[in-house]
């Protein structure tokens, strides 16, 4: 059933994107980011309901308690305020200006590496660090910009904000609706797809560990790599202590085996990427968007193999 028009909830809410990021967008970054880190905190605050989502979730995961998690919710919340900030001087920072702000150090390599065939590689990622900065990376790099899978946003106005914000540096958006088509498109010419597969993938996703309990994960990035024979390359951006810079950090590419099962290959490469995020979240687990509802989906949603019993106990 479509969701019935709110034109003024609407123009509110785009007004409210407007005059936030227009203002964090003029601060220097180091004001931008403290402004973001006092609304980011005003929120935990105020947001009892997304604020004890946070707590629940990473007291289950992480096993953190009593002052430690206090800490934790904290400092969690300044993060996001910090993505805020940063995504804000997207509408205004060039390629040039975000190279300066991001150690890619052998990563180029290993796109080459991911390049090697002559095909587009699949960048599988989560809502870590800055996502928004990582979709630059290509263009900071000199490649052609490639796609990234998007699921548009409620508010239409709102969306075609965010959007020509996103794609001002060379990302073209690919909307879910018909998003595998285009993506093989972007891959068939031999440019990159993002994909980030950290959310609750439904009734439609795959039942696969992920920082140690079952979650519904779209299988999306392995359909894909599995008929194209691209290469997936996990890897996040990683905001440094100091919150002034980044870096990157991946691991190994999953390439498909042409001759496997493809109901078997989903299985065995969707839990190797979901295996690769949650060791790169763990190093520094702050980072993560914990406002997630991550683990939602309960059952078994179609992994082929039995039920997903992977322990539920917390990871360290």
């Amino acid at each position: 059933m479509a969701k019935k028009p709110r034109p003024v909830r609407h123009f509110l809410e785009y007004a409210a994107a407007r005059v936030i990021v227009g203002g964090l967008s003029v601060l220097p970054m180091a004001a931008a980011s403290w402004c973001g880190r006092r609304l980011a905190g005003l929120l935990r605050r105020i947001d009892k309901r997304h604020r004890e989502r946070v707590r629940t979730q990473a007291a289950e995961r992480l096993g953190l308690a009593g002052g430690e998690l206090d800490a934790f919710v904290r400092e969690n919340f300044r993060c996001y305020g910090r993505t805020l900030a940063e995504f804000a001087k997207l509408s205004r920072y060039s390629v040039e200006d975000i190279r300066k702000r991001i150690d890619l150090g052998e990563f180029p390599a290993a796109l080459a590496e991911a390049m090697a065939g002559g095909k587009g590689y699949i960048v599988v990622t989560a809502h870590y660090g800055n996502w928004e900065w990582f979709n630059t990376v290509s263009s900071v790099i000199g490649l052609p910009g490639g796609g990234a899978i998007a699921r548009p946003l409620d508010n239409p106005k709102v969306n075609e904000y965010v959007r020509y914000i996103r794609e001002r540096n060379g990302l073209r958006i690919l909307d879910k609706q018909g998003a595998i088509r285009k993506a093989l498109g972007e891959l068939r010419t031999g440019n990159p797809v993002g994909i980030l597969i950290d959310q609750d993938g439904g009734k439609h996703g795959m039942m696969s560990p992920f920082l140690g309990r079952p979650a519904s994960t779209i299988t999306i990035p392995v359909e894909l790599a599995i008929r194209t024979g691209c290469p997936l390359l996990p890897a996040i951006l990683r905001r440094n202590r100091t919150g002034k810079q980044f870096g990157m950090v991946w691991r190994p590419m999953r390439v498909p085996d042409p001759d496997a099962d493809p109901k078997a290959e989903t299985v065995r490469l969707l839990d190797l990427v979901n295996a690769d995020l949650t060791e790169m979240i763990l190093e520094e687990p702050v980072q993560w968007f914990w406002l997630h509802r991550r683990w939602k989906s309960v059952g078994d949603y179609d992994r082929g193999d039995g039920p997903a019993d992977a322990a539920a106990s917390p990871v360290h």
